[in-house]
Order: structure tokens, then C-alpha cells, then sequence
């Protein structure tokens, strides 16, 4: 094998071989990295209304296995339909040309909820007459009010082999355990975690502290949307703040057993 790097100094000149070798390098470096990653978003895309104006922050995105940069903002227009909305990055058109291959992409809002295999859900909404859409959250909670607010809970986040929860609702989870003084070391272990990572948690760890929070089995935890995911990870928190650790299907507090040696 030959690697070819430029090297970028004056007088140089700069020939076509070795603008293969930076064309190859710069292509074929990400789809490499994220080989195994399901199609999803990698990181970035923050959503920010204003107006009636939805703001998409740079990102980067796994669509149709292929790795899509979003190197400037881009905004969609939207209107108070009373409905759920969906607001997706689809890619619209592959074309494979001799020099190229040409993609086509957009950001839509969409009032179906159910995802293509073109498609990457970024948020959902539910829009009044009249009310302004927030992503100022009263609470870890509130992420998945049903109306007025930018919903993350369905996002389309992607991991090693599957997808998980958004970056966003991790982060925001870690620093609520945080806060809690009633919060146990595991429990703060686990925010630190959550925190110091780059991108969206794997969602192999994620269901592995539910089950071990919850106390189901392995089959059921693994069955669970990120949608179920992250109202478990509510129930959770309620119960770090509570002080009883975890929390059972049937609502009670978890027991606790003092051992005392004579």
C-alpha cells in the first residue's frame, strides 16, 4: 500500500496526484469512522425557533449511509397547524454522474411521523394558534410536552449499530442528577459519563443503566424505543430526587435493607 501526503510548503507545486491523495483522504476519513454508526445524526443541528423561523445549526449527518456535512445554517419557515409536525433532513435525489456522484438534500416539516429510509427525523412539534415554540425547558421532563415545544424525545440520533437519544436530552439528564444531593455515587458516575462524550451516547449503555435502575430483564429493556427510553430516564431522575435510587414497574419506591453485624 502507498500513502501519498503533501507536503505544504512554499514553492511547491501542488500536483494532481496529490490532489487525489487530499480528495481521497478528506472523502473517505468520516464514512470510515462511521462505518458502523446506523443513519442518524452524528453530532451538531441544534434547533433554534425565532419567529417563525426553525434555525439548524452546522452538524453532520448519516443519511442512506453516506456521511452529509452541514457546514452553515440552514432555516425552515413553519405555521401553528394544532398537529403533530416533523421537521427531517431527506435526501431527495442520488446521482451518480461519471466525474461525480450528485446528492440532493433538504430540511422539510412533514405532518407523517413515520420515517423513509431517506430520512432523519431532527425534532417534532405541536404548534397552537397563537403560541410561540420554545426549546426553554421547565424541566428534564418537559422535552416531551406535547404542545408548544421542540420535542427531542423522537429524534433520530445516531450510534455505534443502532440508534439512541439525542445529545441534547443525555446532557440534560447528566446535569439534573447532578443537582440532586439525594443522588447516589453510580448515578454520578454515570452523568460524568454522559457529559464528557463528544457524541450521542451508546444506546447499549443508556438501556443497561435502565435495566439496572429498574430492575427489568435484559429481553424487555432491549425492546424499548428512545421515545420509552427517555420517559424511563424521567421516572429515573424522579427517583434520584427522590432519594429512593430506583423505581419499579408498579410505580412503588425500592426497598432498602440495612445489614448489621453483631
Amino acid at each position: 500500500m502507498e500513502h501519498i501526503y503533501p507536503a505544504f510548503e512554499r514553492g511547491r507545486i501542488m500536483k494532481k496526484e496529490l490532489l487525489w491523495a487530499l480528495r481521497d483522504y478528506a472523502c473517505s476519513a468520516l464514512q470510515i469512522k462511521y462505518l458502523k454508526y446506523a443513519n442518524g445524526i452524528l453530532s451538531g443541528c441544534g434547533i433554534h425557533p425565532e419567529g417563525s423561523t426553525l434555525r439548524i445549526a452546522p452538524g453532520m449527518i448519516k443519511c442512506a449511509d453516506y456521511i452529509f456535512l452541514i457546514t452553515g445554517e440552514e432555516t425552515v419557515s413553519y405555521t401553528p397547524t394544532g398537529e403533530y409536525t416533523s421537521l427531517k433532513f431527506r435526501l431527495k435525489e442520488k446521482e451518480d454522474l461519471p466525474d461525480y456522484t450528485r446528492y440532493l438534500t433538504e430540511f422539510v416539516l412533514d405532518e407523517s411521523l413515520e420515517r423513509r429510509k431517506n430520512e432523519i427525523e431532527l425534532c417534532r412539534f405541536k404548534l397552537k394558534e397563537g403560541a410561540v415554540l420554545r426549546t426553554e425547558y421547565k424541566d428534564f421532563y418537559d422535552i416531551q410536552t406535547e404542545y408548544d415545544t421542540v420535542n427531542l424525545a423522537g429524534a433520530t440520533w445516531s450510534c455505534a449499530g443502532q440508534n439512541t437519544l439525542s445529545k441534547d436530552i443525555t446532557d440534560y439528564f447528566a446535569r439534573k442528577v447532578l443537582e440532586c444531593e439525594k443522588a447516589e455515587e453510580h448515578d454520578i458516575q454515570f452523568a460524568y459519563f454522559l457529559l464528557q462524550g463528544q457524541e450521542a451516547a451508546d444506546y447499549r449503555i443508556l438501556i443497561d443503566y435502565i435495566r439496572r435502575k429498574t430492575g427489568e430483564s435484559v429481553q424487555d429493556v432491549r425492546k424499548i424505543s428512545t421515545e420509552e427510553a427517555f420517559e424511563k430516564l424521567v421516572d429515573i431522575l424522579d427517583g434520584i430526587r427522590r432519594g429512593t435510587g430506583t423505581y419499579r414497574n408498579n410505580g412503588s419506591s425500592a426497598e432498602r435493607r440495612m445489614i448489621v453485624w453483631e
